[in-house]
């Protein structure tokens, strides 16, 4: 903390510096004409020949003084660029100005592009105004220095803003997960990959709304603040409204809005908007979250299984220009499976690392360093990853730590460390609930009592709570046995009436409903129903799962079922988690700007 005070003081004393100089960063002004990453592409490509001016502006991301010249590298969006200064070319007041410059530092630079002798393609500066295509013009060097004022060219440099704190100590890929979350401007100042994600994140929103475009589909907008919270059972986040003196709630789901406008008479619509459920945090869960959701009149589940099918490899396609995505293990869990099992092969398995006597201490040593870090690595993983991390745990401290465990537990988290791929080619596999459910769970399940279901469930290892209904302990068993093993493309379809009471019940069994679960790398993507369009059927129903209390009704949406809704398919799907199946993250927190955290 001393060390970071004095380098701000530092800069604080720059600042002061340059002031008393007649040089006021913040009031600058700076037109470039192109970005740093895209002029160093174009010269490399042979687009600018060497000698061609450009205008640049950027954050300072390196700084290496070499005592009478100076460089930098100057980085936007774009990319980067090196900057070359001279104090033979600039003079001894303007170089006295540059060298004010520090890490985090905005500047924009104007100068023409040559080659190092290490080949490197950069901008030097040179010592009177450059002309520079469509720039603002400036009356001399000094002028643009201190004011940025229009004249006849750019100045060499000018500067935009000074850092008054100095950029994160580990520049190059801040790895400070509470930092990197809380700090999200660090996180993208110091890593080109985080950066990376958030702009293929907008990609992907920005080709989801061509592709609804393209399907003549209508953008709408429905309130986020609503009297009743409705389309899905979730805790709300409630609030009060003073102007109408009643309590509102932020909006659980998009769905009720939605179907009223399917009565009002617009066929295709679809939204993409923030929902609000007051409930827990996880790897997969945040409390605010962006969803689509989409409806089409006269479209039932088989067409919103092509839909969500369609559309996910037009986003895949555009986006990332593949339909095959790899997941590569990385991060801290990777890292620390391949020291784990470093560990093991050096230290244990290795006869020349310590002698027979001493092997019963190394392996105790060894033994508790693992269950410190598979407790942290079963934590950090996928659900199904977290079940290999969690049984190597139960290897290390239930068994004697012996070298004929050392396979058993070596493959148990290599297989972790192996990337993972996800084939998005069409067409995609469709199963039904039940028939998965009969598979892992046995081909008797629906036949027994719910008793023996129940005991059936522990035995497996779902948790199931005293107050489950039936068919919840039968959707444990799901979640915990077959969700996680779905990495390739599935349509779960024809799930259990009690799961989706806004679904029409499926013909051929009406123990279940017209819906499907699109469920990709473990975990469900997108739900699509046909949607149930009987006001009478729907009431029954909703008033069922509002267990008898009046005020959880939305009579305002049954009323508008009343007037006639036509049959209409619809999906929902989930931004942040297609975001982290096609971008290969693992926590949804790597796919949102600034995810919630408890405040300081």
């Amino acid at each position: 903390m001393d060390d970071t005070n004095s380098l701000i003081e530092q800069r604080r004393a720059k600042l002061k510096s340059l002031e008393a100089k007649n040089i006021f960063p913040f009031k600058n002004k700076f037109t470039p004409d192109i970005g740093c990453g895209e002029a160093r592409a174009k010269f490399e490509s042979g687009a600018f020949a060497e000698g061609q001016a450009v205008a640049v502006a950027g954050r300072i991301t390196a700084h290496r003084n070499m005592g009478k010249s100076m460089f930098i590298d100057v980085k936007d969006q774009s990319g980067r660029v090196q900057v070359y200064a001279q104090k033979n070319v600039l003079g001894d007041a303007q170089f006295d100005i540059f060298t004010h410059l520090d890490l985090g530092d905005f500047v924009g630079v104007t100068g023409t592009l040559f080659r190092t002798k290490t080949g490197e393609p950069s901008i030097k500066l040179n010592g009177t105004d450059v002309p520079v295509a469509g720039a603002p013009n400036s009356d001399s060097a000094q002028a643009g220095l201190e004011t940025g004022a229009p004249g006849k060219g750019q100045p060499p440099f000018v500067i935009l803003a000074k850092a008054l704190r100095p950029p994160p100590a580990k520049w190059h890929g801040l790895e400070d997960t509470e930092i990197r979350y809380r700090q999200r401007y660090l996180d993208l100042m110091a890593n080109d990959e985080v950066k990376k994600v958030f702009l293929q994140r907008s990609a992907i929103i920005h080709e989801i709304r061509n592709f609804f475009h393209q399907r003549n589909y209508i953008e709408v907008e429905t309130p986020a603040m609503q009297a009743i919270p409705g389309g899905a059972a979730a805790q709300p986040f409630k609030t009060f409204h003073n102007a109408l003196g009643c309590d509102f709630y932020l909006r659980i789901a998009l769905e009720l809005y939605h179907k009223r406008l399917l009565v009002g008479g617009i066929d295709k619509l679809f939204e993409i908007g923030k929902n609000f459920r007051n409930e827990g945090l996880s790897r997969r869960h945040n409390p605010e979250f962006t969803m689509l959701e989409a409806y089409c009149a006269f479209g039932d589940y088989e067409s919103m299984m092509e839909t969500v099918q369609s559309l996910i490899c037009h986003v895949a396609q555009k986006v990332l220009g593949k339909l095959v995505i790899e997941h590569s293990r990385r991060g801290q869990a990777g890292e620390m499976i391949k020291l784990i099992i470093d560990l093991i092969d050096s230290r244990l398995t290795n006869p020349t690392v310590a002698e027979k006597s001493n092997r019963p201490a190394l392996t105790k040593d060894v033994s508790d360093t693992l269950q410190v870090a598979l407790i942290k690595l079963a934590g950090d993983t996928t659900r199904l990853e977290s079940e290999i991390a969690a049984e190597a745990l139960r290897l290390v401290s239930t068994e004697p730590l012996v070298e004929q465990v050392f396979p058993q537990l070596i493959a148990s988290l290599e297989a972790l460390s192996h990337p993972k791929t996800i084939d998005l080619t069409p067409s995609w596999k469709r199963a039904r609930y039940k028939d998965l459910v009969r598979e892992k769970a046995g081909a008797d399940w629906f036949d027994i009592s719910s008793a023996e279901r129940r005991q059936r469930a522990h035995d497996l290892g779902a948790e199931i709570g005293k107050e489950y209904e039936d068919f919840e302990v039968t959707g444990a068993v799901f979640e915990k046995l077959i969700e996680p093993t779905l990495i390739q493309p599935t349509f779960v379809t024809h799930l259990p009436k009690e799961l989706v009471p806004l679904a029409k019940l499926s013909p051929d069994d009406p123990t279940t409903v017209e819906v499907f679960e699109c469920c990709i790398n473990g975990q469900e993507i997108a739900p699509g129903y046909t949607e149930q369009n009987d006001p009478i059927a729907q009431r029954n129903t909703l008033e069922h799962q509002a267990g008898g209390e009046q005020q959880k009704l939305d009579e305002d949406f049954l009323v508008a079922l009343e007037h006639g809704m036509p049959p209409a398919g619809g999906i929902g799907i989930g931004i942040d988690r297609l975001c982290m199946m096609l971008l290969g993250q693992e926590s949804i927190r790597d796919v949102i700007l600034f995810p919630q955290l408890k405040p300081k």
